[in-house]
C-alpha cells in the first residue's frame, strides 16, 4: 500500500507527455525491487522511489528522476536492452555512469577528498553525480543505525563523507549539511545524543528559530520589499567538531562558547541599505562590536564582502546569534566567485587572495537552472561541466589516485611515483596499451610503468618528455 501511494505521488507530479515512461519505469522497479530488502529491513523499492522524489521535487529532468528510481538495478545485458527499448537510451547511459561512480567509491585507494576530486574531474555530465547525492540523502534518513563493527561504520563513513564532499564542491551547502548530520547521527549516536541534550538545555530549536525570525521580520518591517531573510540552526555535527576541545577539557556546557548556533543572513540591494539595517539592529539589539566585522568597508584579501558577527536580542533571549548582512551581488560573489567558501578552503591560507580557479561552481548552477527550466517539456537535458580543468587524476594499476597537472605525461607520472621508478623506466602502458613516454595523461587513465632492474640513469631526451618542474629537476640531476 505504501509503495503504491508514494509511487503514485511520483507519477501524478510527472508531466503528461512523460507519464507513460514513468509508468513503465515504476513497473520495472516494482518487479525488480519488491521482494528485495536492505540490511536494515526496509524495501529497496521505498528507498529508490524516495530518491526519485527528491530529484523530482528539485525539478530536474525526468531522465535524471528515472535514473534515481532505477539506480539499484543490475546493468545486465537483458536489463540494458529493456531500458534502451522501453524507457530511454539516455537513462541507460546515466545508469551505467552511475554504476561506474559507485564502483570507484568502493574500490579506489585514496582519501575521501581525493576520490571526490577524481569523480568530479572525470564527470562531463553532472546528472549521475546528482543521483548519487540524492541517494545518499535518502540513505541517511532511512538508516536508523549501523552495526557496531568497524567495517560497517567505515563503509557508511566512506560513502557519506564522499557524497557530503561532492555536495560541498558543487555548492549544495544544504545537502552537504543534511548528509553529514545524518551520518553523525548514525555512526556516533552517543555523541549525537549528547549534543542534542545540550541543544535542548540551551533551547536551540525550530521554535526558537521562528521566534527570532518573526522578531527580525517585524524589526526590519520598513525594509520588507528590499530584503530577504534566511535562517538556520547550526548542524549538530558542526557543533560537535567545534566543541570537541571543550568536551575534552571537561567543560560542562561546551556549546556556550559557540556564537553561531542560530544564524541569519539578510540580503538586500546595496551596501547603503546594509548599513541602515545594521543601525536598526544596533538600536534594538546588543551588537558585540569587538567581534562584529565590517568586510564591506574592509573586504578580505579574496574580495569577500559582508557585515557579520554576534548579536544579542534581549527581548527574545540572552543567546548570542550570528547576523550576516550583505547585498545580493556580494552574496553571489561570496558563494560562487573567487571569495567562495570552496576557494577559501582549498587555498589552505587564512589570507587567500582572489582566485577564479573555482568559477566553475557558478557555471554549474547556471546549467542546473537551465535543466530545471526545461524539465517539464524536454525529457533529457545534459548538465555539462568541466570541473578542476587544470588538474588530472590518473591511476596506478592498484587503483591509487595520483594528482597531476593538465599537460603532464607518463614521464611526470613515473617520477611522481618515485625517483628510482623514473630513472629505471624503459616503457609504459596506458589502459593496457603500449604508449610513448611523452603521452599526455587524462583523469581515469590507468598507467603502468615498466622498469629495468639496475638502470639508474635516464636518457637525456627524457627531459623533453617531462612537463612538471618536479620531474625535470629529478631528470636533470640524474643525467649529470
Amino acid at each position: 500500500m505504501e509503495n503504491t501511494k508514494i509511487g503514485n505521488k511520483l507519477k501524478s507530479s510527472c508531466p503528461k507527455e512523460f507519464q507513460n515512461i514513468m509508468d513503465i519505469s515504476l513497473k520495472l522497479a516494482q518487479k525488480l525491487y519488491t521482494t528485495t530488502q536492505r540490511p536494515t529491513g526496509d524495501r529497496y523499492l521505498n528507498h529508490c522511489i524516495d530518491t526519485a522524489l527528491r530529484l523530482q521535487e528539485q525539478h530536474f529532468d525526468y531522465a535524471t528522476v528515472i535514473t534515481g528510481l532505477l539506480h539499484h538495478i543490475e546493468m545486465t545485458d537483458t536489463n540494458i536492452e529493456y531500458i534502451n527499448k522501453n524507457i530511454s537510451e539516455e537513462v541507460s547511459h546515466l545508469l551505467q555512469t552511475y554504476k561506474e561512480i559507485e564502483g570507484e567509491i568502493k574500490n579506489l585507494d585514496a582519501s575521501y577528498l581525493l576520490i571526490t576530486r577524481y569523480i568530479l574531474s572525470k564527470t562531463k555530465d553532472l546528472r549521475p553525480v546528482l543521483v548519487h547525492i540524492a541517494n545518499a540523502q535518502s540513505n541517511s534518513h532511512i538508516l536508523s543505525s549501523v552495526k557496531a563493527d568497524k567495517k560497517s561504520k567505515d563503509i557508511i563513513l566512506r560513502n557519506f563523507h564522499i557524497h557530503g564532499t561532492l555536495a560541498k564542491y558543487l555548492g549544495f551547502g544544504d545537502k552537504e549539511k543534511d548528509i553529514m548530520e545524518e551520518c553523525f547521527r548514525i555512526t556516533q549516536p552517543e555523541e549525537y545524543d549528547y549534543i542534542t541534550r545540550l541543544y535542548e538545555k540551551e533551547n536551540i530549536s525550530k521554535k526558537t528559530l521562528q521566534s527570532y525570525n518573526s522578531y527580525l521580520q517585524k524589526l526590519l518591517n520598513k525594509y520588507n520589499h528590499e530584503i530577504e531573510i534566511t535562517s538556520r540552526i547550526k548542524s549538530k555535527y558542526s557543533t560537535y567538531l567545534k566543541s570537541k576541545k571543550y568536551i575534552a577539557e571537561g567543560v560542562l556546557n561546551p556549546i556556550a562558547h559557540i556564537d553561531d548556533l542560530i544564524g541569519f543572513r539578510i540580503l538586500t540591494k546595496d551596501s547603503n541599505t546594509c548599513y541602515k539595517i545594521l543601525n536598526t539592529i544596533w538600536e534594538q539589539g546588543k551588537v558585540i562590536s569587538k567581534e562584529f566585522d565590517d568586510y564591506i568597508a574592509n573586504p578580505k584579501p579574496n574580495g569577500y564582502k559582508a557585515m557579520q558577527g554576534p548579536v544579542v536580542f534581549p527581548e527574545i533571549a540572552e543567546l548570542r546569534v550570528e547576523i550576516q548582512i550583505l547585498s545580493k551581488d556580494m552574496y553571489v560573489y561570496n558563494t560562487y566567485g573567487p571569495a567562495s567558501h570552496l576557494a577559501y578552503k582549498e587555498s589552505k591560507r587564512k589570507y587567500a587572495k582572489a582566485s577564479n580557479t573555482y568559477d566553475w561552481v557558478e557555471e554549474i548552477h547556471h546549467n542546473i537552472e537551465k535543466n530545471k527550466e526545461k524539465s517539464n517539456t524536454k525529457f533529457s537535458i545534459p548538465i555539462t561541466v568541466n570541473i578542476f580543468p587544470d588538474q588530472v587524476y590518473p591511476l596506478t594499476p592498484q587503483g591509487k589516485i595520483m594528482t597531476m597537472s593538465q599537460g603532464d605525461t607518463i614521464t611526470d607520472f613515473a617520477y611522481l611515483l618515485h625517483t628510482e621508478v623514473g630513472n629505471s623506466m624503459i616503457a609504459a602502458k596506458i589502459n593496457s596499451k603500449d604508449s610513448s613516454l611523452d603521452s599526455l595523461l587524462q583523469t581515469g587513465d590507468v598507467v603502468e610503468i615498466i622498469t629495468q632492474k639496475g638502470k639508474t640513469h635516464p636518457k637525456p631526451e627524457l627531459l623533453g618528455y617531462a612537463n612538471s618542474k618536479h620531474a625535470k629537476i629529478k631528470i636533470s640531476r640524474a643525467i649529470k
